[in-house]
């Protein structure tokens, strides 16, 4: 019976050769990618609140509030 080894000529344990394909990123730099989007929404959340919660009631720094409008007299009857 032949084994794996002796049929492929690869040693086990032995990295395989990759095949890139022209023009397409790897992998590696595809996770790389979405790690640093990924970052990039955690410090845009941490600036969010930040600035909503903390700066804002504080001093003013955040958005302003709407301020409520008077409700307006009732109208007379018969006007």
């Amino acid at each position: 019976m032949v084994t794996e080894q002796a049929r492929t000529g690869i040693p086990s344990g032995a990295e395989l050769p990759v095949a890139h394909l022209p023009g397409h990123p790897s992998l590696r730099q595809a996770g790389h990618v979405i790690l640093c989007l990924l970052l990039t929404g955690l410090a845009a959340a941490a600036v969010y609140l930040l600035v909503h919660l903390v700066l804002a009631p504080a001093g003013g720094l955040g958005l302003p509030q709407p301020v409520p409008a008077p409700n307006p007299p009732p109208v007379p009857p018969g006007s």
